[in-house]
């Protein structure tokens, strides 16, 4: 996934929400530079996050079963890196089930394009 520098962008992780099985925990976490760090945590308790420099720009829907997305917003130039998605299900029988998803993201500049120059026809 592309993002613009200062824009915003929608990392997808999705599922769907399956009859027995609750969702117990979601979390996202980046790696950057071969150290990972977790960015939000929603659990019990409420919603986390947890990297100082990513709070007042990443969310993720609430009531939305099955859309555990993160939106992050003012992308910066260290943004850049790759995503995990992970979430934790628990059975009816109590059991945990965790699946992931990763998702690289690369932050770029946005170039403008050239300024059309509008030639006026030479009269003779």
């Amino acid at each position: 996934i592309k993002g613009t520098w200062m824009g915003s962008t929608t990392l997808p992780c999705t599922y769907m929400p399956s009859e027995g099985f609750t969702e117990q925990a979601l979390s996202w976490s980046v790696e950057r530079d071969s150290s990972t760090s977790t960015i939000f945590r929603r659990d019990d308790s409420g919603d986390h996050i947890l990297l100082s420099n990513f709070r007042d720009r990443v969310s993720v829907p609430k009531h939305s079963p099955g859309n555990a997305s993160l939106v992050i917003e003012k992308l910066e130039m260290p943004d850049s890196g790759h995503y995990t998605c992970q979430v934790i299900w628990r059975s009816t029988n109590n059991s945990l089930i965790t699946r992931e998803v990763t998702i690289t993201v690369k932050i770029v500049k946005e170039v403008n394009p050239p300024s059309s120059s509008c030639e006026l026809p030479s009269s003779l």
